[in-house]
């Protein structure tokens, strides 16, 4: 009988030990692992769209709450709406930093559970991949686990229409340019007149260097005497310059009062290697070309152009 007590003893001990181990092993085999993929409606830069987040629990630990931090570049977090209804949803800007923060008020999310928020934004100007953070929170048996995912989502340019737009923009300031200029030259000079001029000061001038080059002294004291008249030529070429100075306020009020507001800092153009282009940059070499371009097309020759 004593025997029997003991046995029983020892095997009472033993039941209690194994449950004890296996609540252990089971907490410490605990770990917090998860998914996440994000998905828009409109990927266009400067684009009010729609967003759809997804977080799946794919480990063995609960998920009790998580924090996404939003990238820089992105407005007007607004219309978040969680699926679960144990759940809850909150955009929170703390110290400059703009998160949106998942909060639960039951067991959180088990393991192959997920969850689902939608949201609306404003897309950055710029064209490009953003990172967003996953911060989520776990048990972990009785101590709290963290781990952190990074997704991306990608802004990109989606039309041509304002490149095309700042494109007739750049062509239409050429074209009055050139115009105004060809009106104060045949004012002031005569079309033809300033042609002739401005042969003879091109010739001049490579005249000039060339004997100066060779060292000949002949040809620079003939030069010399033509000086005067190439001078008279200048100054009277320069009235057109000064008085054009003053239509060039006009690109310039174009670009403060138009073209900033309008386009401001948004891509309008992508190159690998340097990214989204601004109306800034972009903006120069398309007035170039269009001034260019229309000095072709339309036979008009300005003095000075930019």
């Amino acid at each position: 009988m004593k025997v029997y007590k003991n046995l029983m003893f020892v095997m009472l001990i033993a039941l209690v030990a194994g449950s004890a181990l296996s609540v252990f092993a089971g907490q410490a085999s605990a770990t917090l692992s998860y998914q996440g993929s994000i998905s828009i409606d409109d990927p266009s830069v400067a684009q009010e769209t729609s967003y759809t987040l997804i977080l799946t629990n794919t480990g063995t630990d609960r998920l009790l709450g998580a924090n996404i931090t939003v990238p820089d570049g992105f407005g007007s977090i607004e219309n978040l709406v969680v699926n679960l209804h144990t759940w809850s949803v909150t955009h929170v800007t703390d110290d400059k930093v703009s998160f949106i923060s998942l909060t639960q008020t039951t067991e959180g999310l088990n393991t192959g559970d997920s969850i689902t928020v939608t949201f609306d934004a404003t897309n950055p100007r710029m064209a490009g991949t953003y990172q967003w953070t996953i911060n989520a929170v776990g048990t972990n048996g009785t101590t709290a686990s963290e781990v952190t995912l990074d997704i991306t989502s990608s802004i990109r340019i989606t039309t041509i229409v304002p490149v095309i737009i700042l494109l007739g923009i750049a062509f239409g300031v050429s074209f009055l340019s050139m115009t105004f200029n060809r009106i104060l030259i045949g004012h002031f000079i005569g079309w033809e007149q300033y042609q002739v001029m401005r042969k003879e000061m091109a010739d001049f001038q490579k005249a000039k260097m060339a004997a100066t080059r060779a060292n000949d002294i002949k040809q620079m004291e003939k030069l010399k005497r033509k000086q005067s008249q190439i001078n008279n030529m200048q100054a009277k070429m320069m009235k057109t310059t000064l008085l054009q100075f003053v239509f060039m306020i006009v690109p310039w009020l174009l670009w403060f009062l138009v073209l900033i507001p309008t386009f401001g800092t948004t891509s309008l153009a992508y190159l690998p290697g340097l990214g989204g282009i601004p109306m800034f940059w972009l903006y120069f070499p398309l007035s170039l070309f269009a001034s260019t371009l229309g000095q072709r097309i339309l036979g008009l020759n300005p003095i000075e152009y930019r």
